[in-house]
Order: C-alpha cells, then sequence, then structure tokens
C-alpha cells in the first residue's frame, strides 16, 4: 500500500474500528441506553453524526405487543453479530479477503469495521421490552448520574479484560499497528501465515500464565461478568446476557480448533 492508502485506512480504523465497536459493550453496561457522555460529546463535536449515535432507530409496531416477539427479533440480531464476529474471523475468509478484495495489512480493521457495524445493528434495531427487573441506584439520581455510576462499575469489573488486551498489544488488537506494517511482518490474527500463531495468541507460545491459568477466555468471562454485576437490571439487559452465553457456547469451539491447530496437544 502506498502513504495515502495507509492514511486512508487509517482513519477508517479511528471511526469504524475497534474503539467504535466497543461502545456496544457499554450501551450493554447502561442497561441496553447509549451513553449520555457519548451522546453529549457527539452533539458537541460531531453533530453530523447524532443520527448513528440516536438509538434506536425504529420501533416496530408489529412487535409491540408481544414481549416474545420482541425477544426473538433481539435474537435475531445479535445472531448477526454472532455469525459475523465468528464468520470473518476464520483463517479462510481472511485468506479469500487477502486475496481478492484488501491488502493483508487492512484485514484486522476490516473485521474491526464489520464488528462495528453490526454492533450498531444490534443497538439501532434492538426492540426495548420495558420490563425492569431490578434498580438498586438511589431514586434521587438522574439518567446521567445513573449511567457513570454504571460505567464505572462495568469498567472497574472488567480491568482484566483491558488487562489482556494491552498485553497482548492494544495497538495490534485494534488493527493500527497492522496498517503502517511491510506486508511480510502485517498479517491479522486469522492470516495463513507463519504470523497466524502470534496474531492470534499474542504470543509464539502457549499462555498458561496470568489469567490464562485459570481461565481459557478471560475476555469472555470479565465481559459477562462485567454486564450480570450490576446494580441495574432489565430484562432486555439479562437477555443480552444469555444471547451473549449462548454466542460464547457455540463460538469459543470454532476459536478452539484453531487454537488446536497451532499449539496441538499442549492446548
Amino acid at each position: 500500500m502506498n502513504s495515502i492508502a495507509r492514511i486512508i485506512w487509517f482513519l477508517l480504523n479511528l471511526l469504524l474500528g475497534a474503539a467504535v465497536a466497543r461502545i456496544l459493550f457499554d450501551w450493554g453496561a447502561c442497561d441496553m441506553q447509549m451513553p449520555l457522555i457519548y451522546k453529549n460529546l457527539i452533539s458537541a463535536h460531531l453533530p453530523i453524526l447524532n443520527p448513528i449515535f440516536n438509538v434506536p432507530y425504529v420501533q416496530i409496531n408489529r412487535l409491540s405487543s408481544s414481549v416474545v416477539a420482541k425477544l426473538i427479533f433481539n435474537g435475531f440480531l445479535y445472531a448477526i453479530f454472532g455469525f459475523s464476529h465468528t464468520f470473518f474471523a476464520q483463517e479462510f475468509v481472511q485468506a479469500t479477503l487477502a486475496r481478492f478484495l484488501f491488502p493483508k495489512q487492512t484485514l484486522r480493521t476490516v473485521y474491526c469495521i464489520i464488528v462495528t457495524v453490526t454492533a450498531f445493528i444490534i443497538m439501532g434495531f434492538w426492540q426495548h421490552t420495558g420490563i425492569q427487573l431490578w434498580n438498586w441506584l438511589p431514586s434521587t439520581m438522574n439518567n446521567y448520574q445513573q449511567q457513570l455510576v454504571l460505567l464505572i462499575t462495568y469498567h472497574i469489573i472488567f480491568a482484566p479484560g483491558w488487562y489482556v488486551i494491552i498485553k497482548f498489544n492494544l495497538f495490534e488488537f485494534g488493527g493500527l499497528k497492522q496498517i503502517f506494517s511491510r506486508i511480510e511482518s502485517a498479517g491479522c490474527p486469522y492470516s495463513l501465515s507463519a504470523n497466524s500463531e502470534t496474531r492470534t495468541t499474542g504470543t509464539a507460545n502457549l499462555v498458561t500464565s496470568g489469567l490464562f491459568r485459570y481461565c481459557r477466555h478471560p475476555l469472555y468471562f470479565v465481559t459477562i461478568l462485567a454486564w450480570v454485576l450490576t446494580p441495574v437490571m432489565s430484562l432486555d439487559h439479562f437477555v443480552l446476557v444469555i444471547y451473549t452465553c449462548l454466542y460464547v457456547l457455540i463460538g469459543i469451539p470454532f476459536e478452539e480448533r484453531k487454537l488446536v491447530q497451532i499449539f496441538g496437544p499442549a492446548y
């Protein structure tokens, strides 16, 4: 890639990459509401993006009278996200994209953009049931204050997850490092090159220390834990956790087959 192409992909990564996709997790932490801190920031500095962050986009009238129908529809939305997240992470898909569509250095960015788009599909078209299971926060707190407490609580519990991401190289995890790398060393976490080993796991060796001593998938674990240990829980938030658990049960075997290929009997 030439310098102009790298800059364009860099900007696409910043606008639509992993950092933006993470809004989905904060949306879930705020009991399925777009955090006001984000909406206020966008309104003040990038008002052109207001329609994107003003979720949900639509309320489907045909589903308005049926909680079950809403849950099924929301499950379909999550299935789109889960399928995209797993399918585009497969090595044969990444190899096909690299061969016919995108430079190898951009594959992680392309993957993150797909995750971001499907994340906003979930947030934008989620049909809320309006059923609150519990809210232990003081009624004197306004919505902004409650969301602030929820975000702080979530990120404190999720802190071990940030440790894992940083340990693996934050910029590589988000695809920024690959954009400015040479083809020989660029790669994505799912390439067919020898770099697949280090890009998938962050190291050429199987990690069994630290968090990995107790849990093979700490990011999944702390995400679910941080969503569950919350002072505010709606039915929508609860089923989001259920959908995520189902996705993990389905998606992890695909990931583990790849790790077995890399590490063999050691894994």
